[in-house]
């Protein structure tokens, strides 16, 4: 099976949504933006006991009570499915089942009536446990409970092995084994302890040959059952479940998803909680390999990038979730986002994104904005350089509204209007109203004009990042009274120049030059304007 949409209707603490799952799904948002409510709703639906749906969900999840709680999902499955039969639709040559949950409030305004059911069956009943399983998910909510869970799959696998040959000579270590324990004295006095409790606390004379201790493979009808995992490594032999937490995740991860023909959805919650940086990576890839679909909530920009954009889906705190098109991005944008979302995550969830050309370009903005009190991170505001006028176009692929639907500024140079002008089918006068600011002719020429052509100089000579011979043009024009901002302008723009020229001038840059640098001035103040 294969999920490919849940919906979730009328709970307190997630906005009403549609998600349309598509080979993974990966949830990225801040913090309380509901990500793991949604992986919570999903294992309600898909994995718990009928007897956990009431003991895991209150009428305080209802958010009008007059209505009920629905969560929903259609998998895709085989079309002769044994476990729903009926419920099993054919649409567009695919074969579905649609899963409901509905909790409503009773009268009293506290009891639950909770239903489970495939909706479309020929009769609505609820779900069967072995249906449940059938489903195929598991829901790995934290490091604690890769723990728990670790020895349920050992058990799973060890069950499935063909062990005929190996019965005879397990059943004769079984018997050594019981013979031990029956002629233990210690185990016998301990026995004789319990018989005695139990003849003062039952009816009936209990003596210590009514009590057994039997291994715990004679009481299954697995050789092994209880048979335990350990790794042994630096000396050391520890059980899976008793290793570091970030490790723990790493080891079920790779046992459930690689060797149990059981699972085929896995729901994860930040499956990276302490994991260091390398590991996560490795995690990374171990998510994206598995056969098994993966339902994600993570912070990790390396999972992120292991996974295709449009997969990507990014909850925000007011509820809002954003899911963009199938495909949106052509093979060069997605190698874009692939090597950007591995270093920086956060402009999936800002407020807005400002794409400025190059590094110069992004350290001056950053500066302007502290020093005139309007601190980007305060506002939600990230700032990416697009490595070129080139790049701006992916850029706005990908926060645009058939992508991530960020709110997208951009800063210019002049050399780059017509080609953006162009992009927008405006003229150049409208690239304001398309939200592009245009420095002239660059934020180099800006800067120097707002600072002055003998004061940039002065700052140059005086930060020690130029040798004299590199200022000595400039020098010379200054003693024949030849020095202007262009000059000044066009030796900060130098390749070599650019990064030195911003590093020495930032700490000339008060708040009175940064209003005076005029397109950095305006676009501040059009994307801090709302707040």
């Amino acid at each position: 099976m294969r999920l490919t949409s849940v919906a979730i209707r009328n709970h307190t603490r997630v906005a009403d949504l549609y998600i349309e799952v598509r080979r993974h799904l990966v949830l990225v948002g801040t913090n309380d933006s509901g990500k793991t409510s949604i992986l919570r709703c999903l294992d309600l639906l898909l994995g718990a006991s009928q007897g956990a749906l009431y003991t895991s969900i209150t009428a305080d999840d209802v958010r009008d009570r007059a209505r009920p709680f629905v969560i929903e999902a259609q998998l895709e499955c085989a079309a002769n499915d044994p476990h729903f039969g009926r419920a099993v639709r054919q649409s567009g040559g695919a074969s579905t089942l649609t899963l409901r949950l509905e909790a409503r409030v009773e009268a009293d305004g506290e009891s639950l009536v909770i239903r489970r059911y495939a909706a479309g069956a020929w009769h609505e009943t609820d779900l069967l446990q072995s249906q449940i399983d059938a489903i195929g998910w598991t829901y790995i909510a934290d490091d604690q409970s890769f723990g728990r869970a670790h020895q349920s799959f050992i058990d799973g696998l060890l069950a499935a092995q063909d062990l005929q040959q190996e019965r005879k000579a397990l059943a004769e270590v079984d018997r050594a084994y019981a013979r031990v324990l029956e002629d233990s004295q210690p185990l016998l006095e301990l026995r004789q302890r319990i018989a005695a409790q139990l003849t003062a606390a039952l009816p009936g004379d209990y003596q210590q040959n009514n009590l057994v201790f039997v291994p715990a493979a004679r009481d299954s009808s697995s050789p092994l059952a209880g048979l335990r995992l350990q790794l042994r490594k630096n000396g050391e032999q520890r059980d899976l479940g008793d290793q570091s937490g970030g490790l723990r995740a790493v080891y079920a991860l790779a046992l459930v998803d690689d060797l149990d023909e059981r699972t085929r959805i896995i729901g994860l919650d930040e499956p990276e909680a302490h994991l260091h940086p390398t590991s996560q990576r490795n995690l990374a890839r171990l998510l994206a390999r598995g056969d098994s679909q993966k339902i994600i909530a993570t912070h990790s920009p390396d999972i992120i990038g292991e996974f295709e954009p449009d997969q990507i889906v990014v909850m925000h705190s007011g509820g809002q979730v954003v899911q963009p098109q199938r495909d949106f991005l052509s093979e060069d944008d997605k190698l874009l986002l692939h090597m950007w979302v591995r270093d920086r995550l956060e402009p999936l969830t800002a407020d807005r994104v400002i794409v400025v050309e190059g590094i110069t370009d992004r350290v001056l903005v950053e500066h302007c904005a502290d020093v005139t009190k309007r601190n980007l991170d305060a506002y939600g505001i990230v700032l990416l350089e697009a490595g070129g006028c080139g790049d701006m176009p992916a850029w706005r692929r990908m926060f645009g509204e058939h992508g991530f639907q960020v709110p997208l500024a951009q800063l210019i140079d002049a050399d780059a209007v017509p080609e953006i002008a162009g992009q927008y089918h405006v003229r150049a006068d409208q690239l304001a109203a398309e939200h592009v600011w245009v420095s002239q002719p660059d934020l180099e020429g800006e800067y120097v004009r707002a600072l002055g052509a003998e004061r940039t100089l002065q700052a140059l000579e005086h930060s020690g990042a130029f040798r004299a011979s590199e200022l000595k043009a400039l020098c010379t024009a200054r003693a024949n009274g030849a020095l202007d901002c262009e000059s000044v302008a066009a030796f900060c723009r130098v390749r070599t120049n650019k990064t030195r020229a911003v590093i020495a001038l930032l700490p000339h840059i008060t708040a009175k030059v940064a209003r005076r640098i005029e397109s950095v001035d305006l676009m501040l103040n059009a994307v801090t304007r709302n707040r």
